[in-house]
């Protein structure tokens, strides 16, 4: 299983990378158009989503080969996704969302506000599918 750990951490590490590219560019991009501290926070969040997904989507394929099916890939989507999200809408989000909110209401840079705040909510985040990952393996025998 030791493989498999370092893989699973190794596709969101690089989810995470997608994630910390998307939330600064969306956030620095519309912070040119507006002012508004919860607008901003929202682009990054958003941002993040999107870097997030295509990073982790293309790492995982590589991660699997050339044997990787899109069967397996959705039957991996189907048990990964659905813990990530929760993990990300009570942890993830929320962290990005208000952390660089304060930073921002206090006069912070832009960029500097949501690095830091993705810095936290990411290791919340890691933590949190790591468990998950355990517990899945261990009720019903499957390894992401």
């Amino acid at each position: 299983m030791g493989r498999e750990i370092i893989n699973f951490n190794k596709e969101i590490i690089f989810g995470e990378l997608g994630s910390v590219l998307g939330a600064p560019l969306f956030a620095f991009i519309f912070s040119r158009f507006v002012e508004n501290p919860d607008f901003i926070s929202g682009s990054a969040v958003a941002g993040g989503i999107i870097g997030m997904a295509i990073f982790w989507i293309y790492t995982r394929i590589m991660d699997k080969g050339e044997g990787y099916s899109l069967k397996k890939l959705a039957d991996d989507i189907k048990y990964f996704t659905p813990a990530a999200f929760i993990i990300a809408l009570l942890f993830y989000y929320p962290t990005v969302f208000f952390v660089s909110k304060s930073f921002l209401t206090n006069n912070h840079r832009v960029l500097y506000s949501v690095i830091v705040a993705q810095v936290a909510a990411f290791l919340f985040f890691l933590t949190g599918m790591n468990i998950y990952r355990y517990f899945l393996y261990k009720v019903i025998g499957k390894k992401l």
